[in-house]
């Protein structure tokens, strides 16, 4: 008897374990897919000038650091980082004029994150589908 319960142990522990990694892997490829769609946001919403070749637009990356649970994905502009709070926020210029803000990041959060969130939820109670 002691034996079947032994045997029933170790097929809960695979059982837990097959959930816990299926979980993990939905939350990765979710959290992956919502960077995706952020950044392209991002990138078809930024203000674009209508000077130069380079556009602020162009210049967002998508960072990942780490894996699993630890995992940690930030999106940034990799040449004009000084630029963006100014363009998302608003500024007063040196001449006094205020220069409005034309916000582009925090839509594109607003717009995306709480259906990834929904969709973690689903993710957990369903087992990783």
């Amino acid at each position: 008897m002691s034996t079947n319960l032994d045997k029933l142990g170790i097929k809960i522990s695979e059982l837990i374990k097959d959930y816990a990694d299926d979980v993990k892997d939905g939350i990765e490829e979710r959290l992956d897919q919502t960077a995706k769609e952020i950044l392209e946001y991002i990138k078809s919403n930024c203000p674009r000038s209508e000077t130069g070749n380079l556009h602020l637009a162009d210049s967002f990356i998508l960072t990942t650091i780490g894996s699993g649970a630890t995992k940690t994905i930030y999106i940034s502009s990799s040449t004009k980082g000084r630029l963006v709070h100014l363009v998302e926020l608003g500024f007063k210029h040196i001449s006094g004029r205020f220069v409005e803000a034309r916000p582009f990041m925090r839509p594109a959060y607003e717009s995306f994150t709480p259906s990834m969130l929904e969709d973690i939820k689903k993710i957990i109670r369903n087992g990783g589908k």
